[in-house]
């Protein structure tokens, strides 16, 4: 069953469905006292309201269990990709809205969260763009991320970072820790993989990522640093980070396409290799592990991190790998 919680906008919501919604269920009532089914779908309509409801509600949605996404009638969001870190399924922004809503357009996007042929086209796509005549990967130096243009199309290995899983650090630490935390992490974070030229792209509350160059070499010192920062990761909280609480990374890496923008101007970039690596972070991604999607190549990884690797099965059409857990 397909649900959509609107606590201020129902009328609206009932004009963009029109008269033909018996597919849909409009809920008015706190989303914590409602139960849903495994193959259900959950839409928050965000009009109206405040960004202490909205982050109540969006935790409600994330405990549910099911698929979820976000209507957005208005437009008001800046950074749409943002709901993606936090594990969402899907956006409807201002102009689909407006057009109207149908059936088709909420079941295509559960389809490709379910292994469906969008997600096994965009691996064979990233596959196909990767492959060069003897090498996988590029082995020359990175030209730099002002030589991009924005607006283009680009190749790139994508790195979610979040710190000690999915606990709520704001609520333990206190809202002035927590911003201070953040600044250290960032620093942390970028400086780590400096080396490697990697792009500190997009930031939530709870995420970052970081692009990649799609190099060789690059890639290789990233894995490697990964793999360090997590057997270092207690040692980080407590010198760098200045946690007193056990600290643990959660790290996720995929390859793919995306629309190219500057930090801070991606607010309208969505790709299905962006929205897989948020899932992928959020969704499958372990504590104290780094997760690689199978259009990551073998040569990516440094020879000596291999054996490190073991299949973690097919999550959203494509099959990944966890390392090995260390024993701290």
């Amino acid at each position: 069953m397909i649900y959509i919680y609107s606590s201020k906008n129902a009328a609206a919501l009932k004009r963009a469905l029109g008269s033909k919604n018996a597919w849909v269920e409009l809920l008015s009532k706190n989303l914590n006292g409602h139960k849903f089914n495994a193959n259900d779908q959950i839409y928050l309509d965000i009009s109206g309201l405040s960004r202490t409801e909205l982050k109540k509600s969006i935790e409600s949605l994330k405990k549910s269990g099911t698929f979820w996404g976000i209507i957005d009638p208005k437009g008001t969001v800046i950074d749409p990709a943002s709901f993606f870190f936090q594990g969402a399924g899907d956006y409807i922004g201002h102009a689909l809205f407006k057009k109207g809503l149908d059936k088709k357009r909420f079941t295509n996007a559960f389809s490709w969260t379910q292994n469906k042929a969008p997600a096994k086209k965009a691996v064979k796509e990233a596959e196909a763009v990767s492959k060069k005549k003897g090498h996988l990967l590029p082995t020359s130096k990175f030209g730099g991320w002002k030589n991009i243009r924005a607006g283009s199309t680009g190749t790139f290995f994508f790195l979610f970072v979040s710190i000690s899983g999915k606990s709520n650090l704001r609520t333990m630490i206190g809202e002035i820790a927590f911003s201070t935390l953040k600044n250290r992490l960032r620093y942390v974070l970028s400086e780590s993989f400096k080396e490697a030229d990697a792009l500190l792209w997009m930031e939530s509350e709870e995420s970052s990522l970081f692009l990649i160059p799609p190099v060789s070499d690059n890639i290789k010192i990233v894995i490697e640093t990964v793999m360090k920062m997590i057997l270092n990761s207690r040692l980080i909280g407590m010198e760098k980070l200045r946690l007193t609480i056990p600290t643990e990374f959660t790290f996720a890496l995929h390859y793919g396409q995306t629309l190219f923008q500057a930090p801070g101007k991606t607010g309208g970039v969505i790709s299905e290799s962006l929205n897989f690596i948020f899932h992928l972070g959020t969704k499958k991604a372990e504590t104290g592990r780094l997760t690689i999607s199978d259009t990551v190549s073998e040569e990516a990884i440094p020879d000596g991190l291999k054996d490190l690797f073991r299949s973690a099965g097919v999550f959203e059409g494509i099959s990944v790998r966890h390392s090995r857990r260390f024993v701290h």
